[in-house]
């Protein structure tokens, strides 16, 4: 009986699968590799981030009216235990481990801000508040010129809530804007 011949192409499959699999192994190695830079998210961070979102919601809620210390007071009660909240009391904070919050009026006719909230936020929650979390939830950004000349310092960037709000977002420089860390957020109510 006479051996059967396979054509020379057959011959050189168990070479092609050998490094089709070889190849396949150093991607995944590599999708690996990739993946131990990416840091996992933090769930408590997270928490924080989407309690001052939340909180910083509320504080767009309010009507100017109560745009003031006692309904700050107030509000924060609400968040007692949540999130590390001290009112501006005129003294230097250095701990950096609270949000300070300042509200204030302007009783001139001359401005169209007429009241509002300053939010210092601490660095343990800036490192995980971007601007991105405060368009997703709030909306889109409102594009403005530039007036005066580049500076170190970004200027701030506004998100108009409704007619009468806005909120006012400073960030670290040299970021890509969505992925800017945010460093003060300010409540901005027009009437």
């Amino acid at each position: 009986m006479e051996k059967m011949r396979l054509p020379s192409c057959f011959k050189l499959l168990p070479a092609i699968f050998g490094a089709l699999i070889l190849i396949c192994c150093l991607s995944c190695n590599e999708d690996r590799t990739k993946n131990k830079n990416v840091r996992p998210a933090d769930k408590k961070s997270e928490n924080v981030t989407r309690l001052f979102l939340n909180y910083t919601d509320s504080v767009t809620k309010f009507p100017l009216s109560k745009l003031n210390e006692a309904g700050i007071i107030s509000l924060n009660r609400k968040f007692a235990g949540k999130l590390p909240l001290a009112i501006y009391n005129g003294e230097q904070y250095h701990d950096d481990q609270n949000i300070i919050i300042q509200p204030y009026k302007n009783n001139g006719t001359e401005s169209t801000v007429k009241a509002g909230v300053i939010l210092l936020v601490p660095k343990f929650l800036t490192d995980s508040l971007l601007i991105g979390d405060f368009t997703r939830h709030f909306g889109n950004i409102e594009e403005e010129k530039q007036t005066i000349g580049t500076t170190e310092q970004p200027l701030p960037v506004k998100i108009n809530v409704d007619a009468n709000t806005a909120i006012k977002l400073t960030f670290n420089p040299g970021e890509k804007l969505e992925l800017a860390h945010v460093i003060m957020v300010e409540v901005l109510k027009y009437k």
